[in-house]
């Protein structure tokens, strides 16, 4: 098994999902707080904006782009399956496939507009941010499947953070650049969490059929 069972995690797909789905209300009917809270947000961020900023920002934004996040993925994918990690290599192809689509369905019926005056340009609608979802949906396989195989502990606990971070930094690219407004990000990681989790439910409700199917036993993975 690859994930355990937990009593909690029913009740966390329900607060995430909760919280996604008022935060998308409140962007569709251009909630008036929001779009204050969203603005004064993009004003703080303009006030540091220099060559340099937009230089480092334009970086990460590029290394935590959609088509990055889903190389790393691939790649990690390859690394779980190579140690015979079938099945926790699968559902993060599952995760990666299905997590996309999602994300791009709710981009085209909530059809935000993005942020005016960006920096760097960006086609597409604005809610949620891809490359925020995708990062993190690589933060969390990160700290899931590959971490945990690192045995010192202060090493194991320094990369969590500095993957916490990585999340934090790609987030605040897209509103830096003003391809995304911060409700944008935060719908994201909103959205990407939910995801996960219902995605454990999945495995936990259907594990023993997958592993039938697959001829392996529960420690195959």
């Amino acid at each position: 098994m690859i994930f355990k069972q937990n009593k909690n995690r029913k009740w966390l797909t329900l607060i995430y999902l909760t919280a996604f789905f008022l935060l998308e209300l409140m962007v569709i009917t251009n909630n008036s707080f929001l779009m204050s809270f969203d603005h004064s947000i993009q004003n703080l961020f303009g006030d540091i904006t220099t060559p340099f900023n937009t230089e480092l920002f334009s970086t990460i934004t590029f290394l935590g782009s959609p088509i990055m996040d889903v190389i790393y993925l691939i790649v990690i994918i390859l690394f779980l399956f190579k140690q015979d990690k079938k099945i926790a290599s699968l559902w993060i192809g599952f995760l990666l496939i299905s997590g996309n689509i999602i994300s791009f369905l709710v981009k085209i019926s909530v059809k935000r507009e993005r942020p005016l005056q960006k920096i760097i340009p960006a086609s597409g609608y604005s809610f949620p941010s891809g490359h925020t979802f995708g990062t993190t949906i690589l933060v969390l396989t990160i700290i899931v499947f590959i971490l945990p195989q690192i045995k010192n502990q202060s090493l194991k606990t320094t990369l969590n953070l500095v993957m916490i971070l990585w999340l934090i930094v790609v987030s605040i690219s897209r509103i830096y650049l003003r391809g995304h407004f911060p409700s944008d990000v935060i719908g994201s990681i909103l959205l990407a969490s939910t995801w996960w989790e219902f995605s454990e439910l999945l495995y936990l409700r259907y594990s023993e059929s997958i592993y039938d199917f697959l001829k392996l036993k529960s420690n195959d993975e």
